[in-house]
């Protein structure tokens, strides 16, 4: 599969669409109504213990079809490690997309905040870090000029397969995107491939290399400073848990093998997440949730023109357990401390072939 995934081979057994689910009207008026009772939503202070109980006490009236799905996504996630949901409801306007990739102040309702936080909390609770997006909880997910090229989320080159921030000790369990405008040509495809699926396709002795700490991530710009030394996570293994349903931290841009063994290992396993990959080019009142334990993620390519009407999503992150996280909170904020563990370079790290 190339690396702009234009022929991408998507799983099409009998059970594909069973992650799908399209809200009735009324689903949908019922959650417009549920926001339209909350408090106004002040993006910049949003780290609110007293707002985040306002929003679990409103879930009790979500419908209940959607709520079990979610309930059961927390406690099981399932084949796909993926939830995809059509017809949520969605802000009556729109300001122009935000260049910068930043806070639009311009955006006056909130129908598409309080959508993503009444169904992700029903996962976990938001965590958010210091080093990325300003630290905002719920994040705009733009092009921004310039970093066409970048492998991040600001970029609208192929964005590889990859477990959300897998550098970090308390990275996501589960990350939410809500499509608020399409990109120019709805060519934009969010991708998304579990473990569950591919594990079968990759042979008993790459999966054997695969537990083993032989690998390592450097991470994103966003948590190392402007010009200084590429960072790298402590080695770690790709699989690790369950023998038969394994959790899955994998990045294919920015992950090293560190013996020739673990490379080939990795290769087979992302052949095989290549072709259990399942796609949608997301539409507003779309939110796709992928479990970032189970699944990895990527995006094809597309053209943004930079003249206010570019794709705009929006990102939320959270996790089970909230409690493991707490050292790097201050004050129990929901904002994880810029990012203070020692990683060590290439060279310092002596890894023996794996037998």
């Amino acid at each position: 599969m190339n690396n702009d995934l234009q022929e991408s081979t998507i799983a099409s057994d009998s059970k594909r669409d069973s992650y799908i689910i399209v809200l009735t009207d009324e689903e949908r008026d019922t959650i417009h109504g549920i926001i339209d009772g909350l408090p106004e939503l002040d993006l910049l202070s949003m780290d609110d213990d007293q707002l985040f109980t306002q929003i679990e006490l409103a879930q009790k009236y979500v419908p209940d079809r959607i709520a079990r799905m979610l309930i059961d996504f927390r406690r099981n996630s399932n084949q796909y490690g993926t939830l995809l949901f059509h017809n949520l409801p969605v802000d009556p306007t729109l300001p122009p997309t935000p260049g910068d990739g930043r806070v639009s102040r311009a955006k006056t309702s909130h129908v598409s905040e309080y959508g993503l936080l009444l169904m992700m909390m029903f996962l976990g609770e938001p965590i958010a870090y210091a080093d990325e997006k300003e630290g905002m909880l719920i994040q705009n997910i733009c092009p921004v000029k310039g970093n066409e090229e970048k492998q991040e989320n600001t970029g609208s080159v192929y964005l590889e397969f990859h477990t959300e921030d897998g550098f970090h000790p308390y990275k996501p369990d589960f990350l939410g995107l809500t499509c608020l405008r399409s990109d120019h040509d709805r060519i934009a495809k969010t991708i998304s491939a579990s473990v569950r699926n591919a594990l079968h396709r990759v042979p008993s002795k790459a999966i054997s290399i695969l537990r083993q700490p032989f690998y390592r991530i450097r991470l994103s710009s966003s948590f190392t400073s402007n010009g200084g030394p590429a960072l790298y996570s402590a080695p770690m293994a790709v699989l690790s848990g369950d023998v038969l349903e394994p959790e899955l931290c994998i990045d294919f841009h920015a992950m090293e093998a560190m013996n020739v063994a673990a490379h080939v290992a990795m290769d087979l396993l992302k052949n095989a997440l290549m072709e259990v990959a399942i796609d949608c080019a997301l539409l507003p009142g779309d939110l796709i949730i992928v479990d970032n334990r189970v699944a990895a993620h990527a995006r094809t390519s597309f053209r943004p023109r930079f003249d206010g009407e570019d794709r705009w999503l929006q990102r939320l992150f959270v996790v089970h357990d909230f409690r493991r996280s707490r050292g790097s909170r201050p004050q129990g904020r929901h904002v994880c401390t810029p990012l203070t563990v020692e990683f060590c370079s290439l060279q310092e790290i002596t890894v023996g072939s794996p037998h």
